[in-house]
């Protein structure tokens, strides 16, 4: 079977119809054989049978999404999945190819990455910590892969080099700034969103590249990419929610959905709190230096009446008096931060560079849209979340 085919496939998984007695795993592998059904008549139907004969087995083998996804990615070129029929045997490789290096390894792994000079901005960072070698030795879930150990290494040691700069360095010094561009890529210029990012994960896994996002950062079974994620310090704890300019929203009634967009419902929760930090910080800010009624005078043209008409509507709903900026979209921080006046006046101090904050807004915006409608996001996104919103709170708490 095509290689594409089998991307589209794995893109088209439905988690959330399943039955709740199945397993992470057989909720991936389930509909997957239901999209293989719908393609009968283009000669997948015996595939697809021997892939039900396979689903126990793969109940053991497959992980979430996310695994799923980086299987596609790393063995898409191999003629192990051009047969829907031999998909345990590619899972299986895959799993296989992933292990804990011993000492030695370790330690010739880590002299290898330094002659190599890959990645060298941000493993340049991490090598400024007298620990690298101990915070890789921390890791107990398999993170190496044995066909590309020095890309591995390499991406390993890149989210160390950011957790060093994130803790280190001013959240918009130019010196993090640039290095962040050579590990998630360059995002300054204005992006015109194409549409099929927000649906198709492949495609969105593609736009990321084109902008130069390096996957060997987030290329790594979850287990192993959530522990490189703490131990590297690029996750911490979420910051602060402020009730005043949001609400808590409840967690889902349904289990299934829970569990199954975990990765989506703990991004939403971090998105939300960051945006309470951020309308406090520009209120704030603004209030300061323009008075209480600054919301009037200064955004730009046809924003204030839309954030009135929003606030107008949700307390005929709620009766809920919070203030005006808590009607802010998510696209309108950045309009109102780059505004020239605002910008000279306030908020050149704190980002140095406009072009810094498009980038940041527009790193968030493709997860911000996707779990604000309950949608799976990639690792990808996960760590575009972590590392732009440890920026934003550490230049908003002075953290």
């Amino acid at each position: 079977m095509p290689d594409d085919e089998v991307r589209a496939a794995i893109n088209r998984i439905h988690l959330r119809h399943v039955a709740d007695d199945l397993s992470a795993a057989s909720r991936i592998a389930l509909p997957l054989f239901e999209t293989m059904r719908a393609f009968e008549n283009s000669g997948l139907l015996s595939a697809a049978k021997a892939f039900e004969e396979q689903q126990a087995a793969l109940r053991s083998a497959l992980q979430p999404l996310g695994e799923l996804q980086l299987a596609s990615r790393l063995i898409a070129d191999s003629p192990l999945l051009r047969d829907l029929g031999r998909s345990r045997e590619a899972i299986a490789t895959l799993q296989s190819r992933f292990v804990l290096p011993d000492l030695g390894e370790m330690t010739r792994l880590v002299d290898a990455l330094r002659s190599s000079r890959l990645s060298a901005g941000l493993v340049g960072f991490a090598e400024k910590t007298t620990g690298l070698r101990q915070a890789i030795e921390r890791m107990n879930a398999p993170w190496l892969d044995s066909q590309n150990a020095l890309r591995s290494i390499a991406g390993l040691a890149d989210l160390h080099g950011i957790g060093y700069a994130l803790r280190n360095l001013a959240a918009f010094d130019d010196g993090l700034t640039d290095a962040l561009r050579a590990g998630l890529g360059d995002w300054r210029d204005p992006i015109s969103w194409p549409p099929e990012i927000f649906t198709d994960l492949e495609i969105r896994t593609d736009f990321y590249t084109g902008l130069g996002f390096d996957h060997a950062l987030t290329a790594f079974p979850t287990p192993a990419f959530e522990e490189g994620l703490d131990i590297s310090g690029v996750r911490r704890d979420p910051p602060p929610l402020i009730i005043r300019y949001e609400a808590p929203v409840p967690a889902s009634d349904s289990e299934e959905q829970e569990e199954d967009l975990a990765r989506a419902n703990l991004a939403h929760d971090w998105l939300q709190r960051l945006e309470t930090q951020l309308r406090a910080f520009i209120d704030e800010r603004m209030t300061q230096a323009f008075g209480t009624d600054w919301a009037r005078h200064r955004l730009p043209n046809g924003m204030y009446d839309q954030w009135v008409e929003k606030k107008r509507k949700a307390q005929h709903a709620h009766s809920t008096n919070r203030p005006l900026i808590a009607y802010a979209d998510f696209t309108d921080y950045a309009i109102l931060i780059c505004r020239a006046d605002n910008w000279r006046e306030v908020f050149a101090a704190f980002f140095g560079r406009q072009e810094s904050v498009r980038e940041t807004f527009q790193r968030l915006y493709p997860i911000r849209v996707d779990t604000m409608h309950a949608r799976p996001i990639t690792q990808d996104d996960e760590l575009l979340l972590y590392v732009e919103a440890r920026r934003l709170i550490k230049m908003i708490l002075g953290d």
